[in-house]
């Protein structure tokens, strides 16, 4: 029998063709694409052979059949068994701190990815997923790719347990409308544009269409100032050039240059972590501290936390906090609680300050990721989770974070954790990358 094999026409990886299906999804460039029929080819007879070969041949099959079995069943025996713990030498446990549960309010989390059933992929490309606050309860907003064709959705979904609250759209298929639907939301309205030059407006707390303002030409970003003392801003930067502050009491357009404070923003890379802490200007609040290599800072209030490397020498994760009024430091502490020798060199950059907690996340070994809480004020160790793997390559493309929860991208999918106790709440998005 002839062998066949499947590459993405788009990246040239391999495919896992299923004849069941009429399309394929790559699961590394997410390119979608027709697959041919494969025909099955009928035993033919041949006149005069006789029936002692053909038993010899099932006989043999079979032998062989149970060689590969007996192989494999020794090869799975040798197999470590994965781990999701932590080795209570290296994390020393919080006594009475809740073990986390298997389960959420609603349905069971799902412990083999493989399974998850959502009919949508988280898609980090439009932005970083927004929090937000609808009923006094935490939501988070992003945007989807809904199967089965691959449109463009944006949604939002309860924290506690996963829940979808609502969806809008579509606002066209990936192909057509990724470079231009972005999404942002100031006060009780959440903003959306889409390929065809169309600003829409809708109600943060049940989706339903306020207007739809006509552009000059598809967007290019959006630009939420916020946290400054002042009102939030959004600004809109349209292809043609144009910019525009978005008067969200109207809805309406003022056309207006985007501030400074905008560029940062417009150099956000899903893998590079938030690029406003590694900024010439917020890396100089940060002390000299002898054997650490800054690379970010975060500041909230009178806390302060620089994250950075070891150097010089191998460069693993480290973290120390500050008073960023005296720059007096208050602690210093590898970011890992593993052997450091299996620890991924500058795989930090996924972290952030939040509700007087410093989270963030290492990588050990070749495929495992853990994330941390520390205190921001003292340096002690919350927790520290080793993370299910759900892919070969699995990434971290985002990080947001609240006094109550923190939201996780990867891959596909956002995982919330507990903020207190690190327990995994929900799962929000297929992780299969099955088209």
């Amino acid at each position: 029998m002839a062998v066949i094999s499947f590459d993405c026409p788009n990246c040239g990886a391999k495919l896992q063709p299923d004849d069941s299906k009429r399309r394929a999804r790559c699961q590394y460039c997410g390119a979608n694409f027709d697959l041919p029929r494969t025909t099955a080819v009928q035993p033919q007879h041949v006149p005069g052979t006789s029936a002692a070969p053909k038993a010899l041949f099932i006989v043999l099959g079979g032998v062989v059949a149970m060689g590969v079995i007996g192989a494999l069943t020794a090869f799975l025996a040798m197999s470590p068994a994965t781990s999701t713990s932590i080795p209570p030498a290296l994390v020393p446990t919080t006594p009475g701190a809740p073990a986390q549960a298997s389960t959420i309010g609603g349905p069971p989390v799902k412990a083999d990815p493989m399974r998850n059933e959502a009919n949508f992929m988280w898609d980090e490309v439009g932005g970083p997923p927004l929090i937000v606050t609808i009923d006094g309860k935490e939501h988070v907003l992003g945007r989807l790719r809904v199967r089965p064709d691959d449109q463009l959705h944006v949604a939002v979904f309860a924290a506690d347990d996963g829940a979808e609250r609502y969806r809008v759209g579509p606002f066209g298929s990936y192909g057509e409308a990724y470079r231009s639907t972005y999404f942002s939301v100031v006060g009780e309205r959440l903003f959306v544009t889409d390929f065809r030059g169309k600003l829409k407006v809708f109600g943060l707390a049940d989706g339903k269409p306020v207007q739809d303002i006509a552009l000059t030409d598809r967007a290019e970003r959006f630009c939420l100032l916020d946290g400054t003392g002042d009102n939030p801003r959004l600004y809109l930067a349209l292809v043609d050039r144009r910019q525009f502050l978005v008067d969200a009491a109207g809805p309406a357009l003022k056309e207006e240059k985007l501030p400074r404070a905008c560029e940062a923003q417009n150099v956000w890379s899903p893998r590079g972590g938030d690029p406003a802490l590694s900024t010439s200007e917020r890396l100089r609040r940060a002390p000299k501290v002898e054997g650490i290599e800054v690379s970010g800072v975060h500041l909230d209030g009178d806390l302060a936390v620089a994250r950075g490397v070891k150097a010089p020498g191998t460069a693993y994760p480290m973290a120390f906090g500050f008073d960023p009024a005296s720059r007096e430091v208050r602690w210093k502490s590898p970011v890992p609680a593993v052997d450091l020798a299996s620890v991924r060199e500058r795989d930090n950059e996924q972290d952030i300050l939040a509700g007087g907690r410093y989270f963030a996340t290492y990588g050990e070994g070749s495929e495992h990721w853990h994330l941390v809480a520390l205190d921001a004020k003292t340096g002690d160790r919350l927790w520290d989770d080793k993370l299910r793997s759900i892919f070969a390559v699995d990434w971290l493309r985002g990080i947001e974070a609240t006094a109550n929860h923190v939201f996780l991208v990867r891959m596909s999918s956002v995982e919330v954790y507990d903020a207190a106790t690190g327990a995994l709440k929900a799962t929000i998005g297929d992780e299969s990358y099955d088209g």
